[in-house]
């Protein structure tokens, strides 16, 4: 059970630490429309996430929100660039299948993976799961965005190339954005803005961003 009282104006990045199982994950979670709160408000701008009903989302609001999931949730059995025109596909109909392959394209090179087009994500190194799964996410250019560990599990090399990519790719991306991290050194890079949740409760620490 939390106890969160939140007034977050984007567009911006922040941060959420604590221990390993004091409930990050699943606050990101409540926040970003995965999980509905026993209780509480969510409201973004003047739109309710939840509207009546015992899992009724709002539509409108949902589709201007993306989650990036700390296990990547890539579809294995479709290409790199499949995996991004799905969910383009999903929310953007409309869009005329050429424009969409070529936007696909673009964010594949965008995040350094122009070569695995047509490579299945098991063919994929963490690192470069990590780098698809990011893509896929911004290529829908949401207005609210939510990373759950995105370097969790990859070792300190690769763990400052993603750090300093989502920095670059949300510098050029304005939304409201929200990290959770167990990263000290990540945390201190990507926000002044560090939320610490412990006791059920979120408290704001005090940091310096160092990039």
């Amino acid at each position: 059970m939390f106890n969160v009282d939140l007034d977050w104006k984007g567009p911006g990045i922040k941060v959420l630490m604590g221990e390993s199982g004091v409930g990050k994950s699943t606050l990101l979670k409540s926040l970003g429309g995965v999980w509905k709160p026993q209780s509480g408000k969510l409201i973004f701008g003047e739109e309710r996430l939840w509207l009546r009903g015992r899992f009724n989302q709002n539509p409108k609001l949902l589709a201007r929100m993306g989650f990036c999931f700390q296990n990547n949730a890539l579809f294995n059995s479709m290409t790199c660039l499949e995996n991004l025109c799905f969910p383009h596909r999903q929310r953007f109909a409309e869009v005329a299948e050429g424009k969409r392959l070529n936007l696909a394209m673009e964010w594949l090179e965008k995040v350094g993976l122009g070569h695995t087009r047509d490579l299945l994500p098991h063919e994929l190194s963490g690192g470069m799961q990590k780098r698809l799964s990011l893509a896929r996410t911004l290529i829908l250019q949401p207005d609210y965005l939510f990373f759950d560990d995105p370097t969790a599990g990859l070792d300190p090399i690769t763990s400052r190339q993603i750090a300093k990519l989502l920095i670059s790719l949300l510098d050029n991306h304005p939304a409201l954005s929200v990290i959770v991290t167990n990263d000290q050194d990540r945390a201190k890079e990507w926000s002044h803005e560090i939320y610490e949740l412990e006791n059920g409760g979120l408290h704001l620490k005090s940091s310096e961003a160092n990039s």
